[in-house]
């Protein structure tokens, strides 16, 4: 059912196989094992799965037999702390009631001006540039987006921050048996920690600032946040601010913005899948800029986003571990047994997906995705611990492109493919070098 290492030796091959080629490596396991595959891990095992009938188990069916103390989420907590992304039970619900609020449909009305504002300053920005990383270009777009309207607040990306964050990427794509053999490693992650720190700070105490200037209070969800009582009238520790706050502040912006650096990329490589949606978003806008409402006119930009999201889903893989006794499928697991379920590869599936690899939106033309298992597809994870903010990043990522696309004219500036890079998210290796110039009306 699995690979057996016999001995050191071959244990360590492995481990650096996965370390050199992870997505190739488990590719090539699933080909010869099956949807489900076993390794030993310890005194217990990793089991890993693919097959949507497996994904609805753990997420959904089962899901109260699996918790978030999986080792990959235990390293997380090294960064997040015990925040809605890592936390379990009680305390992770008390949490979710917190930030729900902040992406309920109004809100979302209101965050798509800002989206919008950000956007169009960011096409004349890329216009004046000519050349440059779009995997950077976009990340400073999305964490000036998600600061103005999560934390009311604007916050200019720098090349500290962003430094922090590629050294907490590459932190957590090494093996921890790897790293403890590296000179400095710790010293590094713990300077990358320290500024994401400082940033969160920074934020906190400016917001402290303007509620004490302000005649009236603030609806963002920042000042939400420091205003939050529980039952008991206590609020949150400065410690569990923190968390909360840097966990949102990573994964509001990081995951939308590769999403949206290899979007831009595919539409490069598929000219036909790029005219069409040229062709859609002229037809619909005619030139002006775009809102919110203008989105349910928009099906097409929203399939290729999807399409992008399938073939390089940022959170490529879901980690669970087993607090009980439980089965998946016919596949009977043992407390104390961890779970990865690897949708990278659910998504690139040719049951699912015929020629998986092929850059083709009209798969989620609405009678395509009803004719596909519910559970082939989950760039946002499944069943109540999905993404919160799903909805924010989708509109998010359709009022960028909206607004670039009729603007700009992109062109992939490298030779050859880009290479991914496996760590908290699924990026590109060494970034996005690409070319623009502005449109001609």
């Amino acid at each position: 059912m699995g690979p057996d290492f016999r001995g050191p030796l071959q244990a360590a091959y492995a481990q650096l196989q996965l370390l050199l080629d992870p997505l190739g490596t488990v590719a090539r396991r699933f080909e010869r094992f099956g949807d489900v595959y076993r390794v030993q891990q310890g005194a217990s095992h990793l089991y890993l799965f693919r097959h949507p009938d497996h994904i609805r188990d753990v997420l959904v069916t089962n899901a109260a037999a699996f918790d978030k103390q999986h080792t990959a989420f235990q390293r997380l907590s090294l960064v997040l702390g015990d925040a809605l992304l890592t936390s379990d039970g009680d305390r992770w619900r008390r949490q979710r009631r917190l930030v729900q609020p902040a992406f309920a449909r109004p809100r979302l009305v209101q965050y798509g001006v800002a989206m919008v504002e950000e956007a169009a300053r960011t096409a004349e920005q890329l216009a004046r540039m000519g050349s440059f990383d779009l995997s950077r270009e976009m990340n400073a777009l999305t964490l000036r987006i998600v600061t103005r309207t999560l934390f009311g607040q604007a916050f200019e990306e720098s090349g500290e921050t962003r430094a922090a964050m590629l050294a907490l990427n590459r932190w957590f794509a090494m093996p921890p048996q790897l790293l403890r053999m590296l000179p400095g490693a710790r010293r590094r992650f713990d300077r990358a920690l320290a500024t994401l720190d400082g940033v969160i700070e920074q934020l906190i105490a400016a917001k402290r600032r303007t509620l004490a200037e302000a005649a009236t209070t603030s609806s963002d969800l920042l000042s939400a946040l420091m205003n939050a009582r529980d039952e008991a009238g206590e609020a949150l520790s400065a410690r569990e601010l923190r968390d909360q706050l840097l966990t949102l502040y990573l994964a509001g912006h990081e995951t939308t913005s590769h999403a949206l650096t290899w979007t831009l990329y595919l539409l490069t490589q598929n000219p036909a899948a790029s005219a069409k949606l040229h062709a859609e978003l002229e037809g619909v806008l005619a030139g002006r800029l775009p809102t919110y409402e203008d989105l349910a006119a928009l099906p097409y930009t929203e399939q290729v986003i999807k399409e992008a999201l399938r073939l390089y889903p940022p959170v490529f893989l879901l980690p669970r571990h087993a607090c009980e006794d439980t089965v998946v499928g016919p596949y009977r697991i043992a407390k104390g047994s961890e779970v990865v379920i690897w949708s990278y590869h659910t998504h690139r599936d040719p049951r699912f997906y015929p020629e998986p690899e092929q850059f083709r939106p009209e798969r989620f033309a609405a009678e395509a995705e009803a004719a596909r298992p519910k559970y082939a597809y989950l760039p946002f994870g499944a069943g109540q611990r999905a993404c919160v903010g799903q909805m924010f990043a989708m509109i998010e990522a359709q009022i960028i492109l909206a607004t670039l696309l009729p603007r700009l004219r992109f062109e992939y500036a490298a030779a050859r493919a880009p290479r991914t890079r496996t760590g908290v998210t699924l990026t590109p290796r060494g970034g996005m070098p690409m070319r623009a110039r502005a449109a001609e009306r």
